[in-house]
């Protein structure tokens, strides 16, 4: 599991060039199933806050691991 480190965009691909989902807020749990681009992003499900339940990609240097 981790942890967002500040607000983050919750996307629908691997990259800024697609869509946000919405926001998580800086502590926001986050569970990563997987990773692409030299695992600088992962695919997962949001565990907690607003997105609660909702799967999608966040940037990596975002994300710290508990």
């Amino acid at each position: 599991m981790s942890k967002a480190t500040t607000l983050v965009n919750l996307r629908n691909g691997p990259s800024t060039s697609y869509y946000s989902k919405g926001l998580l807020k800086k502590g926001t749990r986050f569970d990563p199933s997987c990773s692409k681009n030299n695992h600088k992003w992962f695919y997962g499900k949001v565990l907690s806050g607003a997105h609660a339940g909702t799967w999608g990609w966040v940037y990596g240097a975002y994300l710290r691991v508990r």
